[in-house]
């Protein structure tokens, strides 16, 4: 999936339902900039950062975030966003084995 996303262009989520969508984490970690509907935790990931956009599923809002993308040299820093809330691998991993040792 990394292949398809480093070609992309910009990542468009139409869903009406997520929880914590992996695809626009992975887009964000690439830098890749994310259109999507405002569904699951979509605000908190993309809080004010450039090139990651919300908006209702209405089909002219998808398209004129989505070409508001295209039609300027956005310089995403979703990977740096993902690292401040700790969605990282090497963070997430740390709360796991802290989760596995409080159960031991």
């Amino acid at each position: 999936m990394l292949i398809y996303l480093d070609d992309a262009d910009v990542l468009l989520l139409t869903s009406k339902w997520e929880g914590s969508s992996n695809i626009v984490k992975d887009a964000m970690a690439c830098n890749i900039p994310v259109v999507a509907t405002e569904v699951g935790d979509i605000k908190y990931l993309f809080g004010n950062t450039e090139g990651y956009y919300y908006t209702n599923p209405f089909p002219d809002r998808l398209a004129e975030k989505n070409n508001y993308i295209l039609d300027n040299e956005l310089k995403p820093e979703g990977r740096q966003r993902i690292i401040d809330l700790n969605l990282d691998y090497d963070s997430f991993a740390e709360k796991l084995i802290s989760i596995y040792q409080e159960l031991l």
